[in-house]
């Protein structure tokens, strides 16, 4: 899967609910708004820092694809980036080493969410306790 690709199933998934588009959330039956822009999305549930550019779900899909299809979110709560419940090989810790430039040992912003929910919802990847993984139709996208 090319990082176009990943950019292009996001962008269409947005065309066809409609932009911005209310995303699900993992549990709890709530969502929260997204909305596309030619550089990335907007979220309504990042506080102060609402953008996460295309790169967070490239990346993200380069942290599954290295690990088999499948990794650990990351729970950057209460834990430092290299830490157990933070590893650099979790989708969390990947994106905070690679697109925002933390080192090991910072304390990271949190993002998983609002990533982990849009890539769920554009049916590029599924959701299991913990982690991600590739959705099967993805998957063979991967050896295009």
């Amino acid at each position: 899967m090319e990082n176009q690709n990943i950019i292009s199933i996001i962008k269409s998934r947005f065309d066809e609910i409609g932009n911005p588009a209310r995303i699900p959330l993992i549990r709890g039956g709530n969502t929260f708004k997204a909305e596309v822009s030619a550089d990335g999305i907007f979220v309504d549930n990042l506080g102060n820092q609402p953008f996460l550019p295309w790169n967070v779900f490239t990346e993200a899909i380069s942290i599954l694809k290295v690990n088999g299809g499948r990794a650990k979110k990351g729970d950057a709560m209460n834990s430092k980036l290299g830490e157990k419940k933070l590893p650099l090989n979790s989708v969390e810790g990947h994106i905070a080493e690679k697109v925002y430039g933390y080192k090991n040992g910072a304390y990271v912003f949190r993002r998983i969410t609002p990533i982990a929910c849009i890539l769920i919802w554009a049916k590029i990847c599924q959701h299991k306790p913990g982690e991600l993984i590739l959705s099967g139709e993805s998957k063979s996208e991967l050896h295009k």
